[in-house]
């Protein structure tokens, strides 16, 4: 696979440090997850509760890098190192062209457009890695994810029940990103990561 790179970006006056999430970050993740509200945690795990449990923080870190990728955010703005989001695929096995994708973003960090970064570096690590389609669990009262989805363009809705299965195209670099007003962010984020992470074109 082409080679990538761990990257800084400033967002209001905060450094954010982008990297790979490895075996030595359980205790940050677990630090991470205790600062998500009720409301986050439910619409990523779709349950509520008080921790991630020793099999999850196994899972969540101990990753192969090729068929399971994960990448984590860390506010570095005042020497020290807070977890403020993971974004990851994980290959489906017996359809290696597609993987389930998930985002989370600490609430006190959200708004500042870091889950635009952690869209970009997966999509853009996946298509480098053959992947075809992302396949997105969705709960349906998740409205904000839901039309970010819609607007990008789905292929496949798998269910519409109360936690939508969909499936959208993944994204080589922001020029496949649809020219509509309200994915310019998301374009511009994804050429920033390009130009950011990766060693050669």
């Amino acid at each position: 696979m082409i080679g990538v790179k761990n990257f800084y970006v400033t967002i209001d006056d905060c450094r954010f440090y982008f990297r790979p999430i490895d075996p030595t970050d359980k205790e940050l993740l677990q630090k991470g997850f205790s600062q998500l509200s009720e409301n986050s945690k439910y619409f990523r795990f779709f349950a509520v509760h008080s921790k991630l449990t020793d099999y999850e923080l196994k899972f969540f870190t101990e990753i192969d890098g090729i068929n399971h990728i994960a990448w984590g955010i860390l506010d570095e703005s005042f020497n020290d190192h807070i977890p403020v989001g993971v974004g990851r695929f994980v290959r489906i096995k017996d359809e290696p062209e597609i993987a389930e994708v998930a985002y989370i973003v600490v609430d006190s960090y959200q708004g500042k457009g870091l889950g635009q970064y952690l869209f970009a570096i997966l999509n853009m690590i996946g298509a480098r890695a053959g992947l075809k389609k992302f396949r997105y669990y969705v709960l349906s009262e998740n409205t904000k994810a839901l039309k970010m989805l819609y607007q990008l363009g789905i292929l496949r809705i798998i269910s519409d029940d109360s936690i939508k299965i969909i499936e959208s195209g993944v994204f080589p670099d922001y020029k496949f990103i649809p020219k509509i007003p309200e994915l310019r962010n998301v374009r511009s984020v994804m050429k920033k990561v390009g130009e950011y992470m990766f060693l050669s074109t």
